[in-house]
């Protein structure tokens, strides 16, 4: 016999959607604590403070939550590192890079575990990868747009190839800070920042 899952809803009134949101902090919190495959649905809802049926009313089941709660959260992670108002006239080239790194730290320090869980995923979850991989073009575009400024100014001739390495090495660079720790924090923002900038402007 086939069991039929209830079709999920979009919640219209300011009561429902808080609750959803309810869920979807709940999960957030509980994967980034026991991990994302020690966590079920019964207890994502009973941490939100709703029944499971309300669960299943908005996700047919904890990978959908996982999905939408991570692609809101990437969503977010690159507002906070790219969409700042700042006169970029009044900075020098390796001002701009110090306030990118600043950004992209301080973006991590949302939800590092949860970053952390969901980032091993994408390893093994190609839905995971999908949405990771996404976020990997949108900042490559950005980070291409940056150098695209400086275009007459930086040494580097392939863009493209420099935007993947720039990009890299920034990632790994906030994965050493926020997840495995190691030396102090300025001084490896001071020494990242150096390093970049030698890369692309002459001297």
């Amino acid at each position: 016999m086939t069991t039929v899952k209830p079709k999920t809803r979009i919640p219209k009134q300011k009561r429902s959607i808080d609750k959803k949101n309810r869920v979807m902090e709940a999960a957030i919190s509980l994967f980034a604590k026991k991990g994302i495959h020690k966590t079920n649905s019964k207890e994502i809802a009973a941490e939100a403070g709703v029944a499971i049926g309300s669960f299943y009313s908005y996700f047919p089941d904890k990978k959908k939550l996982l999905t939408e709660v991570l692609e809101i959260y990437l969503e977010n992670h690159f507002d906070r590192i790219w969409y700042q108002n700042t006169n970029w006239e009044a900075l020098s080239p390796l001002q701009i890079i110090r306030h990118f790194m600043k950004n992209l730290l301080l973006a991590y320090d949302v939800a590092p575990d949860f970053h952390r869980e969901t980032h091993v995923l994408r390893y093994s979850d190609p839905e995971v990868k999908l949405l990771y991989d996404k976020e990997t073009e949108k900042e490559l575009r950005q980070i291409g747009a940056a150098l695209d400024f400086f275009k007459d100014q930086i040494q580097v001739k392939d863009m493209e190839a420099a935007a993947v390495v720039i990009h890299s090495a920034a990632e790994n660079f906030a994965h050493k800070i926020k997840f495995m720790g190691s030396l102090d924090d300025k001084r490896l923002m001071d020494e990242f920042t150096d390093m970049i900038y030698r890369y692309l402007f002459k001297e």
